[in-house]
């Protein structure tokens, strides 16, 4: 899994809309359907339920956005620190 695809998946949690999630992370809806299927598959589990007129976190994607969550804010802190140390050292 990359960061891109955990980021799509906070993306459907937090919009708990494929349109506006595929708008937020500017790509089609038809890509983040895609990629998202392909993490579902990879993991074994569904993390949305879908139909044309709602999405849902299942019991199980809850625990999987939280983990997607933790991991892009751990990413985000790396590289704010990494631009402080480069900052640090160009003093």
């Amino acid at each position: 899994m990359t960061l891109k695809e955990l980021a799509y998946i906070v993306a459907v949690a937090e919009e708990l809309h494929f349109h506006r999630a595929a708008e937020r992370c500017n790509v089609t809806q038809s890509t983040l359907s895609n990629q998202l299927k392909k993490c579902e598959d990879y993991l074994g589990i569904t993390i949305f339920r879908r139909n044309r007129h709602q999405v849902e976190v299942t019991p199980e994607g809850e625990k999987i956005v939280a983990l997607a969550q933790q991991a892009l804010a751990a990413t985000d802190a790396i590289r704010r620190y990494s631009r402080q140390q480069a900052l640090l050292g160009a003093l």
